[in-house]
């Protein structure tokens, strides 16, 4: 996956906004430490399994474990580009208004064809 392909998912911000904003994990500590123990639990019953059904075990476990922390990654990505738009738009409220008023300075508003 490029940089493109995040850029047009909304997963990395305009690069004019690189640094504005503040940077913090949204992702629940706790979840995410249990997460990690048990993956890496899985990781040792599939390998005392030695092939037999507790390694089946440990494989599903990791599964559901991987499954897991991909799902409060991405929750968390969702929160925080949720969070850069609300102050993006914050951001453009309280920005003085460009010639004429019609918007933030820079903004380039149409009311039709030129």
């Amino acid at each position: 996956m490029s940089i493109d392909d995040l850029r047009d998912q909304g997963v990395l911000l305009p690069e004019e906004e690189w640094g504005k904003h503040r940077l913090q994990t949204t992702v629940p500590l706790a979840p995410l430490a249990v997460g990690y123990g048990s993956a890496l639990a899985s990781l040792v019953i599939m390998y005392l399994g030695a092939g037999g059904v507790v390694t089946w075990i440990g494989a599903g476990t990791f599964l559901a474990a991987l499954y897991a922390l991909t799902w409060m990654c991405d929750r968390a990505v969702l929160r925080q580009r949720e969070r850069f738009q609300r102050e993006r738009r914050e951001m453009d409220l309280q920005a003085p208004r460009g010639e004429g008023g019609a918007g933030p300075p820079g903004s380039v508003e149409s009311d039709g064809p030129p």
